[in-house]
């Protein structure tokens, strides 16, 4: 999909990911595909005039509204690349300008932009590594942190491994070997913890 963009704001480009997540819509922006992600920008949930007319007459539905969700009705999460501008009224928001392809996100894209969302929603606190600064050693036990799925709590610690080889597609593994996504968030940050987790 492609549009003209808005002459009175400059618009930016990129590869990323657009996503609805934490009651949002957002673009997370990848440097290439599969990579770690860059920065995740907060939308403001709807079309510029320009990129909204231009879908109205590419579809035919002069109805169609200038929400973001009408560029891929049948989606939440979808890769592709974008411009945005700043949206009017709202400095820390962005409107999508341009949308010249898109596709089906993969499943690492998607647990990577998740993940960066709520690391921008919440910044770790210091003294753990930011999983898009470096990753853990393999099968070493780390102490993690996620969000909370709980009101009384930001933050949740766990103790984790990070094991690619044995599951590639989700290698965040609580220590009974499960999916760490299977029971809430996704981890954002670990730190060494010989000394606290000691093998029996």
């Amino acid at each position: 999909m492609h549009a003209q963009s808005t002459p009175a704001r400059s618009a930016d480009h990129c590869f990323g990911i657009i996503m609805h997540h934490r009651l949002a819509w957002w673009l997370v922006e990848f440097p290439d595909l599969d990579a770690t992600p860059l920065r995740a920008r907060k939308l403001s949930g709807r079309l510029t005039p320009a990129l909204a007319d231009w879908l109205r007459c590419e579809t035919g539905d002069p109805r169609l509204g200038d929400d973001i969700a009408a560029l891929n009705p049948d989606s939440r999460c979808w890769s592709g690349e974008f411009s945005y501008v700043p949206a009017a009224g709202a400095a820390d928001l962005f409107d999508i300008d341009a949308h010249p392809w898109g596709s089906e996100a993969s499943e690492l894209e998607t647990r990577l932009a998740r993940a960066m969302i709520d690391a921008t929603l919440h910044p770790i606190p210091s003294g753990f590594i930011s999983i898009f600064g470096a990753l853990p050693p393999e099968n070493q036990p780390v102490l993690a942190i996620r969000l909370s799925g709980y009101t009384c709590s930001t933050f949740e610690l766990m103790t984790v491994r990070y094991m690619p080889t044995y599951r590639p597609r989700s290698p965040w593994r609580d220590i009974s070997g499960d999916a760490v996504g299977d029971s809430g968030s996704d981890i954002l940050g670990w730190q060494l913890a010989a000394d606290w987790i000691r093998p029996t």
